[in-house]
C-alpha cells in the first residue's frame, strides 16, 4: 500500500508555521515537500505574520521535509525556481520579502504556472484593505471570536495556548490544495486565518447570536448556559474535567461521588441555574470527593459508571501516555545528539504498512493491502476531473453517519466541494444538534437549531431506525453505491450495526470509510466517553489556560470539535486521492484526541528538548512586550495589543498621545520592558481604557502594530471585512426563514465557495434515497414504512 500522496510535489514559498504545519501533513502522507527559501530584499511590513518558529516548534513541522535556498534575482536562480515550480503540483505561499513581492506573489505564479494549486496563507486574504493588516496569533483568536469566551468574568480574556491560528490556518490551506487536485488544470486559493476562525469555530454562535441565542460569557473553570457540572474540578494531583449534559449522567454521577441526597437537593433543581448563578456553591458540595482522589483514580470510576469524564493532562502526562505509545503515535526524530518523540499524525490506516499504527479496524476476515477489482479500479481512475474549481468532488456520494459537531462538518466540508452526501440519521436518539429550545413556536421541533442549519448544510437526509433489523440491508445498498462512508459513534457501534469496515469491504473495496472517535479504535482508554471539552483537557491544551500563578482554568471551548474534523477532511481527501489513482480504498481511524496533540507539536517538541513542563502563562509571550488582551471602553470590551520589535512600541506610543510614562527608564527597551511587564501592562490597560476597540486597533494597525477588537458572534457579524469576503450566506429556511451560515474560510480564483443547499429537514430525501439512488420499488418502499424502519 503505497503513501496517499506519494508522488506529489509540494512547495512552501515564504515563512511561517502556518504553511509549514500544511506542508506537514502532506510529508506525513508520502508528498515530496520542498521549503523553498528566498534570499535579497525586505520583509514585507503588511499582512505578515509576526511568528517565529522556536527550535521545537521548526523541528516538528520539519522533520520529513527537504530544503533549498535560492536568489531569483539572477537568471540562474529564476531558471531553477521556474524548474521546481513546473515540477511541482502544489504552492503552499505566504507573504514573502517585499523585493520579490511582484514576480513571486501568488497571483503571477498562478498567471505563469498554470498547473500550480497556488495556496496562498495570510492573515485577512489577498484582497480588501485588512490584507495590510499586521497581525499575529493574539490578534488573530481576538478577531475571529476565540478569545472573548476564555478566562474569568471582569478578568483580561485569554486565549489558546500557542500558535493555533496557524494551525488551522495551516490544516484549512492543506485541504484546499489537496482538494485542487481533484480538477482540471491549476488553481489559485485564498485561505485567510481569521476566516477560519470566524467559520469553523465561530460561525455556529453567529448563528445562534442572529436568533438573540448564546452570548459567549467568560465563566472560569465551568462554561456558562450549560447545566452543572460542565467544569473542570481539583484533585488530589491536579485537574479532572466533567460534563454531565444529560439527566442520566447527573444521575451516575450523583452515585459514583455517593451523593444521591442531592438530586432533590434545591440548588441543583435548575442545574443551568445552579451553574450560572451557583457555581462556588455547587462545587463546595462536590470537590472534596475530587480532592481526595487521583486523576487514574477518578477516571477509572468514570469509565465504569459511563460518566463523560477526562483527566487535565499535563505535557508529560501526554508524552508518556501508554494509550497513545499502544497506538504508535509518537515517532521519534533525531535532535541534539539523541531522538526526540514528536507528534506523528492522527490518520492510523493511511500510510504505507511499514509505518502504519495499530488500527482497531483490523480484522482477520479482512484482506489486508488489497487492491479494488480491475473494473472498479479502471472506472475510479477513468472519473473525469470536474471543470468547476469550486466543485472538485462532483459525481462522489458520501454516506454520513457524522452527528453533533464533529461528525457532521467533515460531511458539510465534502458537500460544499461538490460531493452528494447522504446524512443517515435516527429519531431516536435525535441527533443533538437537532434538539433545543424552538425559535419558532412552543413545541420541540427538530428543524430550528441553527448550529444543525450550518454544519450539515448542503446534505440530504435519510431517516432510518439505525437499530431494526431491516436497516443494515438498506444502508448496505446504498453504501454499495457510494464511495465514502463518514461515522464519529463510540467503538463497536458501526459492527454492532452491522456495519463495520470488515463487513462493508467485500461490497466496496474501494470505500473509504473514516471513523472518527474520542481517542481511537483500539487503546486502553478505547471506552471513553468524552465531549471536545474534555478532548483539550486529554492533549494538554487545557493545562495551559489559566492566568499566571493561578489555578488551571481550561479554553472551556469545543475547540477539539472542528480540529478533529478539518483532520478528518484531510485524511478522507488524502485517501481518495490514493483511490483516484490506484483503485484502493481505505479505512481511517482518526483519535480526535491524537488530532488535538497535533496542534500541540511545539509544547511537546519542546518538552523532548528540555524536559520543560509548561504551565499556564495567560497571554504573555516569552519575547514580546506588550502582548495581551487590555481593556477599552464599554462593558466587556477588550482590545489586542502585540509589540515585537522597536518600531512597533513608538507606534503604539504615539497611537496613545504619547503617554509621558512610555518614556521612563524602565520601559526604554525590549529587555526593561520584559523586566517590568507587570507594571507596564497596568499602565497600559489605564490608557486603553479611554478609547473605543475599533478606532484604536484600526489606528495601531495603520501604523503597522497588531492590534484587534475582541470579538463576539455579533461583533464577527457585523465585521465589515468579513463581510467583504463574502464569509456568511444568507439562507431561506421553510420554518425558521433566513439565516446566516458559514462559508469555507477559502476563496476559488478571487471568488467565494456558495453554499450549494440549506440544511435538509429530517427524512426529507427518503423517496429520491430509496428509488432514485437504490432503485426500490413503490412497494418495496412501502413495506418498509410499514415495517417501521424509517418511523
Amino acid at each position: 500500500m503505497q503513501p496517499p500522496l506519494a508522488g506529489i510535489g509540494v512547495i512552501e514559498l515564504g515563512g511561517g508555521s502556518a504553511i509549514a504545519y500544511a506542508g506537514k501533513l502532506y510529508a506525513d502522507l508520502g508528498a515530496d515537500v520542498m521549503r523553498l527559501g528566498i534570499t535579497g530584499g525586505k520583509r514585507a511590513p503588511g499582512g505578515t505574520r509576526e511568528d517565529g518558529e522556536t527550535k521545537g516548534l521548526a523541528l516538528y513541522l520539519n522533520a520529513r521535509k527537504k530544503s533549498r535556498v535560492i536568489d531569483p534575482t539572477g537568471d540562474v536562480g529564476r531558471e531553477e525556481i521556474s524548474g521546481l515550480f513546473a515540477r511541482s503540483r502544489i504552492l503552499l505561499h505566504a507573504p514573502i520579502d517585499r523585493a520579490q513581492a511582484s514576480t513571486l506573489s501568488p497571483e503571477a505564479i498562478a498567471a505563469e504556472f498554470p498547473h500550480l494549486i497556488v495556496v496562498s496563507v495570510t492573515p485577512f486574504g489577498l484582497k480588501g484593505d485588512a490584507r495590510h493588516w499586521p497581525a499575529d496569533d493574539l490578534t488573530l483568536q481576538a478577531y475571529g471570536g476565540i478569545s472573548i469566551g476564555i478566562g474569568l468574568p471582569g478578568e483580561p480574556p485569554l486565549k489558546l495556548p500557542g500558535d493555533q491560528s496557524a494551525f488551522q490556518a495551516g490544516l484549512s490551506a492543506a485541504i484546499a490544495g489537496l482538494a485542487g487536485l481533484f480538477t482540471r488544470g491549476g488553481v489559485l486559493v485564498d485561505v485567510s486565518a481569521a476566516d477560519v476562525w470566524a467559520s469553523f469555530y465561530t460561525g455556529v454562535e453567529v448563528a445562534l447570536a442572529h436568533f438573540k441565542r448564546h452570548k459567549k460569557r467568560r465563566a472560569g473553570h465551568r462554561v456558562s448556559g450549560q447545566p452543572y457540572p460542565r467544569t473542570i474540578f481539583r484533585c488530589k494531583d491536579g485537574y479532572f474535567a466533567i460534563q454531565c449534559g444529560e439527566s442520566r449522567h447527573w444521575q451516575s454521577f450523583l452515585g459514583m461521588i455517593g451523593r444521591e441526597d442531592l438530586a432533590t437537593d434545591a440548588l441543583f433543581a435548575n442545574r443551568f441555574k445552579a451553574n450560572d448563578e451557583h457555581g462556588d456553591a455547587c462545587d463546595a458540595l462536590i470537590e472534596p470527593w475530587f480532592l481526595s482522589r487521583t486523576k487514574d483514580e477518578i477516571l477509572q470510576h468514570c469509565l465504569e459508571h459511563k460518566i463523560p469524564g477526562a483527566p487535565v493532562y499535563d505535557i508529560q502526562e501526554v508524552v508518556q501516555h501508554p494509550h497513545l505509545r499502544e497506538r504508535a503515535y509518537f515517532v521519534p526524530v533525531a535532535a541534539n545528539n539523541r531522538f526526540v518523540l514528536v507528534p506523528g499524525h492522527p490518520f492510523s490506516g493511511l500510510t504505507a504498512a511499514s509505518e502504519s499504527k495499530n488500527s482497531g479496524a483490523t480484522d482477520s476476515r479482512l484482506p489486508q493491502n488489497d487492491v479494488a477489482p480491475l473494473s472498479q479500479a479502471t472506472r475510479r481512475k477513468g472519473r473525469r476531473a470536474p471543470a468547476d474549481h469550486a466543485r472538485p468532488l462532483a459525481g462522489l456520494r458520501v454516506v454520513d453517519f457524522g452527528w453533533v459537531w464533529a461528525g457532521a462538518v467533515p460531511g458539510h466540508i465534502l458537500a460544499d466541494m461538490g460531493a452528494e452526501v447522504i446524512k443517515a440519521e435516527s429519531a431516536s436518539p435525535l441527533d443533538y444538534m437537532r434538539q433545543g429550545r424552538p425559535i419558532v413556536g412552543a413545541q420541540k421541533d427538530p428543524e430550528q437549531n441553527p448550529m444543525f442549519q450550518n454544519v450539515n448544510r448542503g446534505k440530504l437526509s435519510l431517516r432510518i431506525k439505525l437499530d431494526h433489523p431491516e436497516a443494515k440491508a438498506v444502508l448496505k445498498d446504498l453504501i454499495a453505491v457510494s464511495d465514502v462512508v463518514i461515522e464519529n459513534f463510540s467503538p463497536g457501534v458501526m459492527e454492532k450495526f452491522g456495519l463495520s469496515y470488515a463487513e462493508l469491504w467485500p461490497l466496496r473495496p474501494d470505500l473509504v470509510m473514516c471513523s472518527m472517535s474520542a481517542v481511537g479504535q483500539n487503546g486502553p482508554l478505547r471506552g471513553i466517553r468524552t465531549y471536545a471539552t474534555m478532548i483539550a483537557s486529554l492533549a494538554g491544551l487545557d493545562s495551559l489556560v489559566g492566568y499566571p500563578g493561578g489555578r488551571v482554568l481550561g479554553s472551556q471551548s469545543s475547540y477539539a470539535d472542528p480540529n478533529a474534523s478539518l483532520h478528518a477532511t484531510f485524511g478522507i481527501l488524502a485517501a481518495l486521492w490514493r483511490r483516484q489513482q490506484t483503485g484502493e480504498g481505505a479505512y481511517i481511524d482518526l483519535s480526535q484526541w491524537e488530532a488535538a496533540v497535533n496542534v500541540m507539536g511545539e509544547q511537546v517538541t519542546d518538552y523532548g528538548l528540555h524536559d520543560r513542563v509548561p504551565e499556564p502563562c495567560g497571554t504573555l509571550h516569552p519575547n514580546k512586550v506588550p502582548h495581551g488582551n487590555y481593556p477599552a471602553a464599554g462593558d466587556d470590551r477588550w482590545i489586542a495589543i502585540s509589540v515585537a520589535h522597536e518600531h512597533q512600541w513608538w507606534a503604539l506610543k504615539s497611537a496613545l498621545g504619547d503617554p509621558e510614562w512610555m518614556s521612563l527608564e524602565t520601559f526604554a527597551t525590549a529587555g526593561d520592558r520584559r523586566a517590568y511587564r507587570a507594571d507596564l501592562d497596568q499602565r497600559l490597560a489605564r490608557e486603553t481604557r479611554r478609547y473605543e476597540a475599533n478606532a484604536l486597533a484600526s489606528a495601531l494597525t495603520a501604523a503597522g502594530v497588531p492590534a484587534a477588537p475582541l470579538l463576539d458572534a455579533m461583533g464577527v457579524a457585523a465585521s465589515a471585512q468579513f463581510r467583504d469576503r463574502g464569509l456568511f450566506e444568507m439562507i431561506e429556511h421553510p420554518v425558521l426563514g433566513s439565516l446566516p451560515v458559514y462559508r469555507l474560510p477559502w476563496q476559488i480564483d478571487g471568488a467565494p465557495v456558495p453554499i450549494t443547499r440549506r440544511a435538509p429537514l429530517l427524512g426529507e430525501h427518503n423517496d429520491y434515497t430509496l428509488k432514485e439512488v437504490l432503485g426500490y420499488s413503490d412497494e418495496r418502499v412501502t413495506a418498509l414504512h410499514k415495517a417501521g424502519l424509517f418511523s
